[in-house]
């Protein structure tokens, strides 16, 4: 049997981009690493810039805040790190994602802006809805979610 690429443990996952098997602590300092080295090629953050992490809730955000945390703090970039949500005012829709948000605030110990479609633009999404009906909404949406980001 196996073992891990870079320990004696049995692995448990076979990372994609080399094709070795690894055990999980073995991955995660990998990935971290690999995260870090795509940072440093190509130079896309500077010492005391302010980056905004947009998070819904999800894995790939929850992971790319988590990620971009611990990176920032063991090599040292110099980042001011905020998380942002984007609450698009669908009732029952964004409720416990915004749960989850809040808990990474608590864990990353990172400052949280939870912007609004009312506040942003003075109206929900479901409200556009009531308006303009169920079609495209989607669409839409991703307009508005997308130009929130960028204010």
């Amino acid at each position: 049997m196996s073992t891990c690429y870079n320990c004696s443990e049995l692995p448990s996952i076979k990372i994609a981009k080399t094709n070795e098997p690894s055990c999980i602590p073995c991955f995660l300092h990998w990935f971290e690493e690999d995260v870090h080295q795509t940072i440093i090629e190509t130079k896309i953050f500077q010492t005391g810039e302010k980056v905004a992490i947009g998070v819904s809730g999800g894995k790939d955000s929850t992971v790319l805040a988590h990620t971009m945390n611990i990176l920032n703090q063991r090599h040292q970039y110099g980042l001011d790190l905020y998380l942002v949500c984007i609450d698009e005012g669908i009732e029952g829709y964004r409720d416990a994602s915004i749960r989850e948000v809040l808990i990474n605030e608590k864990d990353l110990g990172l400052p949280l802006k939870i912007l609004s479609y009312k506040d942003l633009y003075g109206w929900t999404m479901d409200e556009i809805v009531k308006k303009i009906g169920a079609k495209n909404n989607c669409t839409f949406c991703g307009v508005f979610r997308r130009q929130a980001l960028d204010r």
